[in-house]
C-alpha cells in the first residue's frame, strides 16, 4: 500500500496542474523521493537522467537536489556495469526507512479521517456553486 500511496502522491502533484498553475508549486526533492521509493520497492533501476525528468525541473536543479540527497545519506548512485556513461540512483536503507515511516503514517492518518465506506458518501461540489454566491 505504501508504493500505491507514493505513486498516487506523485501523480496527484501532476494532476493539480489542471486546476492551479504549476509555477505555484515546487518540491523537486519530494518528487525524486516519491519516484525513487516506488521504483526501489518495485525492484526497478532508475537512471539518473530519468530521476531528473521525474523531478519536473531543469536537469541542473534536479542534479543539485540529487547531490544533496546523496550527501544526507538518503540516495546513492551506482554505475551501470554495461554502459560507462550511465549511472543509476536509488534510495538507501535510510531513505527507504524515512519514506516508509512517512507513508505508513499517512496511511494511518487517512484511515482515521476517511472511515470505511466513506467514498460512497463523497459529493463533488458543483462547478456553479461559486457563481451563485
Amino acid at each position: 500500500m505504501t508504493v500505491a500511496l507514493a505513486r498516487e502522491l506523485y501523480v496527484a502533484r501532476r494532476r493539480r496542474g489542471r486546476h492551479l498553475s504549476s509555477d505555484l508549486f515546487g518540491e523537486p526533492t519530494w518528487d525524486i523521493l516519491l519516484d525513487l521509493y516506488a521504483a526501489t520497492r518495485e525492484g526497478r533501476r532508475v537512471p539518473t537522467t530519468s530521476a531528473c525528468i521525474g523531478a519536473d525541473v531543469p536537469p541542473t536543479t534536479a542534479l543539485r537536489w540529487l547531490r544533496i540527497l546523496e550527501s544526507r545519506g538518503l540516495v546513492a548512485r551506482e554505475d551501470d556495469g554495461r554502459d560507462g556513461r550511465r549511472t543509476f540512483v536509488y534510495l538507501t536503507e535510510r531513505g527507504l526507512e524515512a519514506m516508509d515511516g512517512f507513508l505508513l503514517g499517512m496511511l494511518a492518518s487517512l484511515r482515521r479521517v476517511i472511515p470505511d465506506g466513506a467514498s460512497a458518501q463523497i459529493v463533488m461540489p458543483s462547478p456553479f456553486l461559486h457563481a451563485a454566491e
